[in-house]
């Protein structure tokens, strides 16, 4: 009887080379970014959130120091911590081109300045806001920065008694709010800041009467503010002389509560807003002026009606429906383009203009060059109707008609609308009709946002 044995399997043994050869590597790709001059690293150093850009400190040698010297460009406010950390631990020595400060003292707000005046500050913004004390009184060494082109206050004051040549020499922009601000120190301002185009005056307490004089100012924006917090609204301002101005933007009250007399300004273009119920509105040798019954007298002076023809861009509020006050204002500006109507109350009288009433005053000369049209807070009664049919109807260059609807949309509200405005008999083929929903308050006019950008885009 013979057995049948399996046969093995042999483990192979593993043979193992003692001198492999080494695996060869894929070659790295080269640290482009890092090979580029420190002056490109550091303006993109400068962009980036200051977190960010400490952080790459961190990443090679290369870059360990890059951080301490590049521009500093702080739009966001920060506080006095933050600010310590910056300024106090020496961590940062480059240059500070744009700096927005709050919520500090002020021994350490003159700390901080002083370093970003050594430093080259370009624009600066001071936030400040202590319940002991309403307003930080700015350092003197400030007023000489010759680096600064750009200054915000919000809470400040200027000192009692400046004695310097000249202030700020540099500065093209000047942003105060909730500042004490007095006609002489306006006229102060605009005769030694040299190179002032923009001046921004908002809830601002102050005397009076505001004149304004400067051969260099383009772009004045004055909203003093109705009766909020008990503030003493302006009586009159005065635009005595200025020549090179193109841009007057007026707060919601201003024309209501103050009378505002643009003497000379042949370059403006950019007017607003203007409330229908305005006490006195003189515009070069145009003078307007409220009567009994809504009515305003116009009293020109032929030789001085140009500057009324420089104005392309109009905003207007109005608190009720409209009334023929709108036609008499309208008929001084005969080469608008743009033109902004604010309308945040439905009249409970019957004042409003039907359409004999537009029809019998016939054709507005600046209808032969508007081309965009804004109407917030419409309705869809009678007067709101008449208004945008006539400019539809007599348009011949309108492009485009937006009204923001108080009330919700719905098609066969458009559709309603669309017939009423004669949609069919517009002057201009190329009309675009724009419904929107108005989200936002009424009483605050959105398109004083709008007026802004297309104020800074120019």
């Amino acid at each position: 009887m013979s057995s049948t044995t399996t046969p093995t399997k042999r483990k192979r043994k593993r043979v193992t080379n003692p001198n492999p050869s080494p695996v060869p590597l894929q070659p790295e790709e080269p640290d482009l970014v890092s090979q580029l001059p420190d002056c490109i690293l550091h303006t993109i150093l400068s962009l980036l959130p200051i977190k960010d850009s400490g952080r790459t400190s961190v990443l090679s040698s290369r870059w360990r120091h890059l951080w301490e010297d590049a521009p500093l460009r702080l739009q966001v406010p920060i506080d006095q911590y933050i600010a310590s950390s910056i300024f106090d631990s020496q961590s940062h020595q480059g240059p500070i081109e744009i700096l927005s400060l709050s919520r500090s003292t002020a021994p350490a707000l003159d700390r901080f300045v002083q370093s970003a005046v050594q430093r080259g500050i370009r624009e600066l913004t001071i936030l400040y806001s202590n319940q002991l004390a309403f307003t930080y009184e700015l350092p003197r060494f400030l007023l000489s920065c010759n680096s600064l082109r750009q200054l915000s206050l919000v809470g400040c004051q200027f000192p009692k008694t400046v004695l310097l040549p000249s202030l700020f020499p540099n500065l093209t922009e000047l942003n105060l709010d909730t500042v004490p601000v007095h006609n002489d120190t306006v006229q102060i301002l605009l005769s030694k800041c040299g190179s002032l185009e923009t001046l921004r005056m908002i809830a601002s307490r102050g005397s009076p009467l505001i004149s304004i004089s400067s051969p260099r100012l383009r772009k004045l924006v004055f909203d003093w503010g109705c009766t909020y917090f008990n503030v003493k609204l302006v009586a009159e301002l005065i635009i005595k002389d200025a020549p090179n101005l193109e841009s007057l933007m007026l707060g919601e009250c201003e024309t209501r509560y103050c009378n505002v007399k643009v003497l000379d300004a042949p370059k403006l273009q950019l007017l607003g807003f203007l409330c229908v119920a305005f006490k006195v509105l003189q515009l070069g040798g145009t003078l307007l002026q409220q009567q009994p019954a809504s009515v305003i007298q116009v009293n020109a002076m032929p030789c001085r009606m140009t500057m009324l023809s420089s104005v392309k861009t109009l905003a207007i509020k109005m608190e009720h429906s409209f009334d023929k006050t709108i036609l008499d204002l309208l008929r001084c500006f005969p080469c608008l383009e743009n033109l902004y109507i604010l309308k945040y109350r439905v009249s409970r009288y019957k004042n409003y203009l039907g359409k004999d009433i537009w029809d019998e005053h016939g054709f507005l000369s600046f209808l032969d060059h508007v081309k965009t049209v804004t109407v917030k807070g419409f309705y869809g009664n009678r007067s709101d109707v008449e208004l945008v049919r006539y400019l539809v109807v007599h348009g011949k260059v309108l492009r485009k008609t937006t009204l923001l609807c108080y009330k919700a949309l719905c098609e066969k509200f458009v559709e309603a609308k669309r017939r009423q405005f004669c949609i069919e008999m517009r002057a201009s083929s190329d009309l675009e009709l724009v419904f929107l929903r108005d989200s936002e308050s009424n009483v605050h006019f959105s398109t004083w946002n709008e007026l802004i950008s297309s104020e800074k885009a120019r």
